[in-house]
């Protein structure tokens, strides 16, 4: 033996050098990724499946049959792992070659790059850094510098900002108006269902409370039911609130009142009789319970007398725990329970050997379930805990294994609970029966007369919250959103609202705002966001209404003065006659911009409003403070419309100076000159000269907070003129902000006959003294008006409007812009040649004539095809009618024959001409004998 290296001996030859590449020993970490053949893996590592199985075919060394030459075998084995290893290291020198070469062509590039980046210059970033902050300092930043810098900080920004996670996109108002409905929809079938007490499987009650649908309060469970037995012997049935399903409302009972007499608190029903004394269902509930206590006492007593006579006795333990079992577990006996193989049971043992039939019972398990010798009947296999074992009992000697004590009263607290739980569901059902009652339904129809509103707010509303709800979920459930074929009902829908609008501000001026309950401005809130909300659903439908109830109010405005005429006039506040509109339409003009833009230059409906309100401020005579009242809230209308589009309403600043004038120190002259006409006759009426008077009479503890209402109490109390007065001057100031320094110098003529007036107000004269609220908001007024108005610097005559600019002047040319043919330079020539210029035209004109031509030969395919098929169509109509006209005649007369063949005796059988000869000659049914008829 000697050791041997790359398959030579070590001795003193040996140097250690390969001697070709073929004996290079490469280690596994150099070894390639290649995946090893099968075959290979086979041939390394001996053992398994492979090998018993190449041994049962070939032997243990690879040669099949019994005759192997063992040296042969060897031989080829050798081989072959000889060529294998030789290629494993080829592969391997190969590869080290080429990652050898692959380094090389790195690091030639790496140099190459290394020669180019000394030719390149990079820029100093942090130089530019700090040149950038000294420029932002000083400010000398360029225009891109200072762009690329707030974007820089916007970007910045962005990640500060807070990250939430995507909802639902915003939806279309179509989609919430019907998500609107049906939710809307659902609650009303709820509603239906508890009504009818059907309650739905998606009912949670989550509105009904336990405490609320218990009357407060919990009592004990047999107190409950004695009181319910009492009140059902009272009342006649168990629940005094529980709606019999055979009983109208009508015919339910009431609940006894409680009445104090000289015997106490006594019941008393509906015809006065007492039926009872308070407390004594008390009494009976606890004389219940004491009775049952000493029963149960009797059945303990009785019991243990039982067990002492047992053990004098000398019964069996097992006879003793039978005994008690039949005697404790009637209940659990009597139980239809299903046996189950493997259940615990009790087994009456050999039933048929007992003597005199005596049960003795004992534990076991069911090992087994048979079908018996009767038909259906089944038979137990019972191993009993003893080790014993019976075979066919019958299922009366078969019981399950009685409750214990405990358990008995774990079962009795489940069912306690469980009665509880569905007294509380039927109470609970009870109660929500009688809400869905009471509760507004979630779907109306569509009311089309302000009769049928009122009809339906009386009938579920109690409130003025009810109504507006009322009125929201009409809206709701019949938008026009929802079907186009709404259009119409809920554009008469609108005009319900605006009359109805009316009538709400009616009822202000006559009974105030009515209290927490009616609350009249807020309805009013309520109607104004409905028909906004309308509008936006059909703009075209809300436009024609208001259009058309602006010409009711302009038309019964021109009859209110056509009638002043013959009619005197008085003070509305004593329901007497007056030309000025109510106080609902003026509501409803104030909550018209709020509906629709006031800014517009030209509007459907807001411009032929402003015009009636200046109208009515122009036209409408004055003669009590009813109507100056008003005559301020058309003014303030008029400022209200033109503030946002900046325009000058005449009608109201001229109205305001002529309220001022009312409070004059010499009323009479300064109304003698009225700015309008509808005061020209101011002067002639005492209450409006009078108002001077009155104001100076006022104590000062009755000038502080006083606002102008339109209520008629408050128009009629003394303090109304210091309200007139104060919100006339609020008014004017507001004008002055509004109006003043915007026409280029004309506040002077324009707020003429308002300085006039101010000058009227002197203050001076001790007999008229003017409040110190009013001399404050005056001088006031007086402050704004002269930094408003006064101005000494000339300017030029005020115009209509401004002088034509020369593009207005020149006259606008209609001829045609010609080409010069001969210029070939347009857009898509510009930069050609004229050779090329001129095919390109070529080149285009034959596209679009191209293009023209197949245009025409389309259209009169299509046409010539059309005829034809019209043709076509009228010949196939033609032929058809004509055959089912034969058809039609057909199938008459084989009805017809059908039919006389179906009568039988009195016309022929069978049908046919041969059988109709036949039977003519037999001169029967009506024939005469020879065929004739």
């Amino acid at each position: 033996m000697g050791l041997t290296h790359r398959g030579k001996v070590i001795d003193d030859s040996y140097t250690g050098a390969p001697i070709d590449h073929r004996d290079i020993v490469l280690s596994d970490d150099d070894g390639g990724d290649d995946d090893i053949d099968k075959i290979d893996t086979m041939l390394h590592f001996g053992g398994g499946k492979f090998d018993k199985a190449n041994a049962a075919e070939r032997g243990a060394y690879g040669a099949g049959g019994e005759d192997v030459n063992m040296g042969e075998a060897y031989r080829s084995r050798k081989e072959e792992l000889d060529e294998m290893i030789q290629r494993k290291k080829m592969e391997k020198v190969e590869k080290m070659k080429r990652k050898a070469d692959q380094e090389d062509t790195f690091e030639t590039m790496d140099t190459s790059f290394a020669e180019l980046a000394q030719l390149l210059t990079f820029r100093d970033k942090e130089q530019e850094r700090v040149k950038t902050v000294k420029g932002r300092k000083e400010g000398t930043l360029d225009e891109t510098e200072m762009e690329m810098d707030a974007w820089d900080k916007e970007m910045k920004t962005y990640l500060f900002e807070r990250k939430v996670k995507a909802t639902d996109r915003t939806k279309m108002p179509e989609e919430i108006a019907k998500n609107e409905a049906d939710r809307l929809h659902a609650m009303e079938s709820k509603r239906l269902a508890r009504m009818a007490g059907d309650f739905l499987s998606e009912d949670e009650f989550s509105d009904i409370s336990e405490d609320e649908a218990a009357g407060g309060g919990r009592r004990k469970r047999r107190k409950a039911v004695k009181k319910d037995v009492v009140t059902k012997k009272r009342d006649g049935h168990s629940n005094p609130e529980e709606l019999s399903d055979s009983e109208d409302d009508g015919d339910k009972k009431k609940e006894p009142e409680v009445r104090f007499t000289a015997d106490g608190l006594v019941y008393v029903d509906t015809d006065g009789k007492v039926v009872g004394k308070v407390g004594e269902e008390d009494k009976k509930d606890s004389g219940d319970e004491s009775e049952g206590d000493d029963s149960d006492e009797d059945s303990v007593d009785g019991s243990s007398d039982e067990e002492e006579a047992g053990e004098d006795l000398g019964v069996s333990d097992d006879e003793d725990s039978a005994a008690n079992a039949s005697d404790d577990d009637d209940e659990s006996i009597n139980e239809i329970v299903e046996l189950k193989k493997g259940m615990a049971v009790q087994g009456n043992y050999h039933a048929d050997e007992q003597y005199a039939n005596k049960a003795t019972w004992h534990n076991g398990i069911i090992t087994a379930i048979r079908k018996g010798p009767k038909r259906g009947s089944l038979v137990y296999d019972v191993t009993y805990d003893d080790g014993d074992y019976e075979e066919g009992m019958i299922a009366l000697n078969v019981r399950p294994v009685p409750k214990s004590k405990e358990e008995k009263m774990e079962e009795e607290k489940v069912k306690e609970v469980e009665l509880t739980e569905v007294a509380m569901a039927k109470k609970i059902k009870q109660k929500a029966r009688m809400k869905a009652k009471a509760t507004i339904p979630f779907v109306f129809e569509v009311p089309t007369t302000l009769d049928a509103l009122h009809d339906l707010i009386a009938a579920h509303a109690s409130t003025g919250a009810d109504a507006s709800l009322i009125i929201q979920r009409i809206h709701a459930t019949n938008s026009v959103r929802l079907n186009h074929k709404n259009k119409e009902k809920m554009q008469n829908f609108y005009d319900v609202l605006l009359r109805r609008f009316v009538a709400v501000g009616d009822a202000i001026f006559r009974s105030g705002n009515g209290g927490p309950d009616l609350e009249r401005y807020e309805q009013l809130n309520s109607l104004t966001k409905t028909l906004y909300v309308m509008s936006q659903d059909s703009p075209e439908s809300a436009g024609a209404v208001w259009s058309r109830r602006l010409g009711i109010f302009q038309k019964a405005l021109s009859k209110r003065l056509r009638d002043v005429e013959v009619t005197a006039l008085g003070d509305a506040c004593e329901e007497e006659f007056t030309a000025w509109p109510s106080t609902g339409m003026l509501l409803l003009m104030r909550a018209l911009p709020h509906i629709f833009p006031s800014t517009d230059k030209r509007h459907a409906v807001v411009t032929p409003a402003l015009l009636l309100l200046g109208q009515i401020l122009a036209q409408t005579p004055i003669k009590t403070r009813y109507d100056v009242v008003m005559g301020l809230f058309c003014a303030g209308l008029m400022m209200e419309y033109t503030k946002g589009a900046k325009r000058l309403p005449p009608e109201a600043t001229a109205f305001l100076a002529g309220v001022l004038r009312l409070f004059a120190d010499d009323a009479e002259s300064a109304l003698s000159d009225s700015p309008l006409p509808s005061l020209g006759s101011a002067f002639k009426c005492p209450q409006l000269v009078g108002l001077r008077s009155v104001l100076s009479n006022l104590p000062d503890s009755d000038t502080k907070n006083v606002r102008l209402s339109f209520e008629k109490d408050s128009i009629q109390a003394d303090t109304t003129p210091l309200a007139i007065l104060n919100s006339a001057l609020r008014l004017t100031q507001q004008a002055f902000n509004i109006i003043g320094n915007s026409e280029e110098g004309s506040e002077r003529e324009i707020f003429a006959e308002i300085l006039k007036s101010l000058l009227f107000i002197n203050g001076k004269r001790k007999d008229l003294p003017l409040p110190p609220s009013v001399k404050s908001c005056l001088a006031e007024t007086v402050r704004v008006a002269s930094s408003t108005c006064a101005s000494d610097a000339p300017r030029q005559p005020l115009q209509r409007r401004q002088g034509a600019t020369v593009k207005e002047l020149a006259i606008k040319t209609l001829a045609p812009r010609m080409e010069d043919p001969s210029k070939y330079r347009m857009s898509k020539d510009k930069g050609k040649s004229q050779l090329q210029a001129e095919y390109d035209q070529n080149r285009r004109e034959y596209k679009r004539e191209h293009k023209a031509a197949m245009r025409e030969l389309r259209l009169d395919s299509a046409f010539i095809e059309s005829e034809r098929r019209k043709t076509k169509s009228k010949v196939d109509t033609k032929a058809r009618d004509k055959r089912h006209k034969n058809f039609a005649w057909l199938e008459q007369e084989q009805a017809t024959m059908n039919q006389q063949v179906r009568l039988g005796g009195g016309l022929l059988a069978g049908g046919g001409i041969g059988a109709a000869k036949a039977t003519a000659k037999t001169g029967k049914m009506g024939i005469k004998k020879g065929g004739k008829f």
